[in-house]
């Protein structure tokens, strides 16, 4: 449901409050989706963009790559400003100056600004005030732009909540994935500190083999010369292939949990209205009937639920 009906009493307000539905794409309406589709592509064109920069082959349309900078440039920068000013449409910032603030130092914000400040560097700064390679760099994190598509998808705020509601889990995993790795360097420096290529001399030096054995990558530039040593390499080694799977189970349990949850939405958000404002509810049906999760049937119901409780 458009924030327009919920807040706001004058004509500025609705202004706003509109076009905060649409950036945000709550409206769920054929602007709104336009809108969307629009900044989609161009994300996508521009992250193209920065890589074919990149390749020499392609130096001849460097006036082309230049102007699509130019003009995505202007049009990411607009699209950044309105979203801060609409901002104050939604209940979390409707204090103009705090919240705005708040608003800018959120993820999604923070990755608007180094999606397009970095551009202005570079654009502006010339090669004779920068060195080459330097301006390249900072030309390269136009890629960043690709993360921009996360707002637009609600597979990436699955994702999101997935990994903060396995946080502890997680941070539990590679704690200990680092003893295993001190532990596995300091046993196998004890084994090969006389090793001829002088690759296990030192404990740091041992700790990039035991990462590289522990990740199962296995780059072979640093092998064990004695025969403990690659029986110790092959107890790591094979270690390593569970030091792999314990983070992947842990996030596959956390998927499952979370689409649990958006199979049954309703009794989901009947249960934590008391957290949340009537919009926000609101927008949240407006998405899960977006993305096809409800019907418009239910949409409504629930819609009505919720303005019956306000």
């Amino acid at each position: 449901m458009p924030c327009s009906h919920l807040f706001g009493n004058n004509m500025l307000d609705d202004v706003k409050a509109r076009l905060y539905d649409i950036l945000n794409g709550i409206s769920g309406d054929p602007v709104g989706q336009a809108v969307t589709a629009f900044i989609i592509a161009l994300i996508v064109l521009n992250v193209a963009v920065a890589i074919l920069d990149t390749v020499e082959e392609f130096s001849q349309f460097s006036s082309l790559f230049y102007s699509i900078e130019l003009i995505s440039l202007i049009i990411f920068t607009v699209e950044y400003g309105l979203r801060a000013w609409s901002c104050t449409a939604d209940e979390k910032y409707r204090r103009p100056t705090v919240g705005r603030l708040l608003y800018l130092i959120t993820p999604y914000a923070l990755i608007d600004f180094v999606a397009i400040f970095p551009t202005y560097i570079a654009l502006y700064a010339g090669v004779s005030a920068v060195d080459f390679l330097i301006l390249r760099s900072v030309r390269l994190t136009r890629v960043f732009r690709v993360f921009k598509v996360g707002r637009y998808n609600t597979a990436f705020e699955t994702v999101e909540r997935v990994i903060y509601a396995r946080r502890n889990e997680l941070f539990l995993v590679y704690f200990l994935g680092g003893i295993v790795i001190l532990m596995a360097a300091s046993f196998m420096y004890l084994v090969e500190f006389r090793n001829p290529s002088g690759a296990f001399n030192s404990i740091p030096k041992t700790m990039w083999w035991a990462i590289i054995t522990l990740t199962t990558v296995g780059y072979g530039d640093v092998v064990p010369a004695t025969a403990l040593g690659k029986v110790l390499a092959s107890a790591i080694a094979l270690t390593g292939v569970a030091f792999i799977a314990l983070p992947a189970g842990i996030l596959g349990a956390g998927f499952i949990e979370e689409f649990e949850k958006m199979r049954d939405p309703m009794q989901t958000s009947k249960k934590k209205l008391s957290n949340f404002s009537v919009a926000d509810e609101i927008r949240k049906f407006a998405k899960l009937r977006d993305d096809a999760l409800i019907s418009d049937a239910e949409f409504a119901d629930q819609k009505a639920w919720l303005l019956q409780r306000k």
